[in-house]
């Protein structure tokens, strides 16, 4: 069956392939509602952070007089087009030239060389071996003519009789041949003023006959061919056993031989080159926000040229679309991250996308408040010269607002997720790590600061506490940038920290009332104006229901220790006591707890009867909590403290007068609308209603007999399945009857008699030992 209900979830059915098993994990239970709303608060944070600028820019020419004045909304980086193409030129200086040794034509030289020896070799073998004996002079001049036609391509004719004495043996071969690749070898270079020129930077030599190259660190180890011939005529004594005439005919041969072999390999050099220059990062400048170009009547300089062009980037739509882009990836990150935890730490879909709201509802204000409060920064920098750097304003903006609003509103655990993402975009926004820690900082003493939020002056002195702990911040700071202060900056940098501590309390103090109404959230400064028992309900509460006023107060007594034994809200459970049976002022007499002096009126009414007036009095206390304005998390309370439960009396009576008869009697007929408890304070004002009803009917009862009752009524609670759907733990449930063991044996503690009253006894009868003991002193009580 088609579905759309759930984002990135096309169909339900067996078997679920694993890619939607993995989308679904990445969905972390978000619907297509909660995409759209999500992706909206992303746009509209990008929207606030992206560097919107309207000012016109001037559109001046190289030694043009400025007729205005020029300056930067916001930090901005710019190359340096000359300083970056030094950078590059000096970089492609630097890189070696690269330059070949042509080991491939020395060795087809050499091979030339070894092969007309060869050829020759087997020439004269051939015909030694034909003549079978010493050749004449005539045969002589034959075997001449015929090595000159076979080898006189590379030897020449002079050469070849000198060969030809010595028969071409493979010794003189081998002199040949290593003289003449060690000079090839060396280096020689056919233009030696370039070579001396590129050797200033470096030379890189490639050998092609290996994988790897060398720099040459002596230049003067390659020659010209002037040297290199001279170089070859040392080798002379090398043929010491020759004429000095054969011994010049094979030099001039090897001479003749010479040719370049270290040849510049342009093409490899300027590629290197290119590469190194490409590595090179473009020079950036720093233009900080608030600064000024150029003023009005000076000269537009080359520099002021390539501001004034940057700051017409910003300008262009291109700019903003991915600066829109950047932020639009960041912010959406951080959300689904909030999101996330929201899904994985709270009990409830519900509860937590009520939370993820208000989250995003608060970092939103926080970012418009960034930005309004940025421009009006800016504006007074450049309306007061005593601030030549605006950027130290920006430390008087109440960054911490946003983290002391979710701490309240939420918990301590979002509002440090909250500060750590608005620390992250403020950064980025002024381009200044110092602002990012100034922010979370600040936020972070703001919240550990207001985590007991008990009466008004808390938020301020929360405040108070962000003044100084921003101050300490700046110092830090300082002593790290090791900063040039001086008195007047200090006393600046003091004032506006204190100054931002108090704006973030005061604007947090604002927008709370807002928020909580918006958002049906109960604060503890809401709770605590909700325990004033001058309240006008609870003061006709204890007009008109007195015994149920009474027993709303222990209640409330019950359940505040009961809460705070397990880290519930104790705050919250004593509220929610306060008011738990406020429905029973429109009908006081029929609750047993007010019918002190009066007769029972439940005696001429059926069961039945009893049991609709009795239950009535949950529809009538949501009705007057309604009417008088009782936040939400109060009003659960009044039908959950008495859940599903059965009203027992009356259900006993009921059948006493079916005669038993279990039929004719309904269980569910005597049952309490409910529902059951849905929160841990919930469940705590069910025990402790129950148990402060029970208490009324002991009589000196000993500690036993109160354990015994509170156990009863408590097991009686959870095994009517009461607290099913609340979080509450079979621990928190006997550390809470060990609460209550401990109020109620204090309520019922022992105490002396007065000596001389006799309190039991009628007003008449006392009247003797009552005179008698008129004028003595008060007995002591324990």
């Amino acid at each position: 069956m088609t579905t759309f209900a759930r984002f990135g979830r096309w169909w339900e059915g067996p078997p679920q392939r694993w890619y939607w098993k993995l989308l679904d994990n990445l969905r972390s239970g978000l619907t297509w509602s909660d995409a759209l709303v999500g992706l909206c608060a992303v746009a509209v944070f990008s929207g606030i952070l992206i560097g919107f600028r309207y000012e016109f820019i001037p559109d001046y020419k190289l030694g043009q007089i400025a007729d205005t004045d020029v300056r930067a909304l916001q930090d901005i980086a710019y190359e340096d087009i000359g300083a970056t193409a030094l950078r590059r030129a000096e970089a492609e200086a630097g890189v070696a030239s690269v330059y070949r040794l042509d080991a491939d034509h020395i060795a087809d030289q050499e091979k030339t060389i070894a092969a007309a020896f060869a050829r020759a070799r087997d020439i004269v073998n051939q015909q030694i071996a034909a003549a079978k004996s010493t050749p004449a002079l005539a045969e002589e001049r034959d075997l001449q003519k015929k090595l000159s036609s076979q080898i006189g391509r590379v030897f020449p004719d002079s050469l070849v009789a000198v060969l030809l004495r010595q028969k071409f043996g493979a010794a003189i071969e081998s002199r040949m041949l290593k003289i003449l690749d060690s000079v090839l070898r060396d280096g020689v270079i056919g233009d030696r003023a370039k070579f001396l020129k590129d050797q200033r930077a470096g030379i890189v030599i490639r050998d092609g006959a290996f994988p790897f190259e060398h720099p040459l660190t002596d230049a003067y180890a390659a020659r010209d061919l002037g040297s290199a011939r001279e170089y070859l005529r040392q080798f002379r004594s090398d043929f010491s056993d020759l004429a000095p005439r054969e011994r010049d005919l094979i030099i001039q041969f090897l001479e003749s031989s010479l040719l370049p072999t270290l040849v510049y390999d342009r093409s490899e050099t300027e590629n290197r080159r290119a590469q190194a220059a490409l590595r090179v990062q473009p020079v950036e400048l720093q233009i900080r926000q608030g600064q000024t170009i150029i003023r009005s009547g000076e000269q537009v300089s080359p520099n002021v040229l390539l501001q004034l062009e940057a700051l017409k980037k910003l300008q262009r739509p291109r700019s903003l679309i991915w600066q829109f882009a950047g932020y639009f990836l960041l912010c959406g990150i951080f959300v689904d991250s909030l999101w996330r935890y929201l899904i994985f730490n709270q009990s409830g879909h519900r509860k937590a996308r009520n939370r993820m709201t208000l989250a995003l509802v608060i970092i939103g204000c926080e970012l418009l408040t960034l930005r309004i409060a940025t421009a009006l920064a800016d504006i007074l920098g450049e309306r007061f010269q005593r601030f030549h750097d605006p950027s130290i304003l920006y430390y008087g903006i109440p960054l911490a607002f946003g983290a002391l609003l979710a701490t309240l509103l939420i918990d301590v655990n979002i509002g440090i997720a909250t500060s750590v993402v608005l620390s992250i975009l403020t950064g980025l926004y002024y381009g200044n790590i110092d602002l990012a820690a100034y922010l979370i900082i600040g936020s972070l003493a703001g919240i550990y600061g207001i985590r007991q939020y008990r009466d008004r002056a808390a938020i301020l002195k929360a405040g108070l506490t962000i003044g100084v702990v921003n101050i300490l911040c700046l110092c830090g700071l300082a002593i790290l940038r090791q900063s040039s202060l001086t008195v007047a900056s200090v006393l600046d940098r003091i004032v506006l920290a204190l100054v931002s501590g108090m704006l973030a309390a005061a604007l947090a103090s604002m927008l709370l009332p807002a928020l909580e109404s918006i958002f049906k959230i109960v604060t503890d400064i809401r709770l605590l104006e909700l325990s004033n028992l001058n309240a006008p309900v609870l003061r006709r509460l204890s007009v008109e229901a007195p015994g149920t006023y009474h027993h709303s107060l222990m209640v409330a007594t019950l359940a505040e220790v009961a809460a705070e034994s397990i880290g519930a809200n104790s705050l919250l459970a004593r509220v929610a006591a306060y008011y738990h049976d406020v429905g029973k002022l429109l009908k006081p007499e029929y609750f047993v707890e007010n019918q002190a002096y009066g007769g029972n009126k439940h005696e001429d009414l059926s069961p039945n009867t009893s049991c609709e007036i009795i239950s009535s009095h949950v529809k009538d206390g949501l009705q007057l909590a309604k009417e008088i304005g009782l936040p939400q998390r109060i009003s659960d309370v009044i039908p959950q403290h008495h859940g599903t439960r059965m009203m027992t009396y009356f259900f006993q009576k009921a059948r006493e007068a079916a005669n038993g008869n279990a039929q004719e009697t309904v269980e569910s007929e005597f049952r309490y609308p409910g529902p059951k408890p849905q929160s841990r304070e919930a469940a705590i004002v069910m025990m402790a209603d129950s148990v402060e009803a029970a208490s009324r009917t002991l009589s000196q009862p000993t500690a036993a007999q109160i354990q015994g009752m509170i156990d009863r009524l408590v097991d009686d609670i959870v095994g009517d399945n009461q607290l099913d759907e609340c979080d509450i733990t079979l621990r928190d449930v006997r550390l809470v009857k060990e609460s209550f063991v401990k109020i109620v044996t204090g309520i019922f503690h022992h105490r002396i008699d007065y000596p001389g009253y006799d309190f039991k006894s009628t007003n008449e009868d006392s009247k003797g030992p009552a005179a008698k003991n008129s004028g003595s002193e008060p007995a002591t009580t324990v």
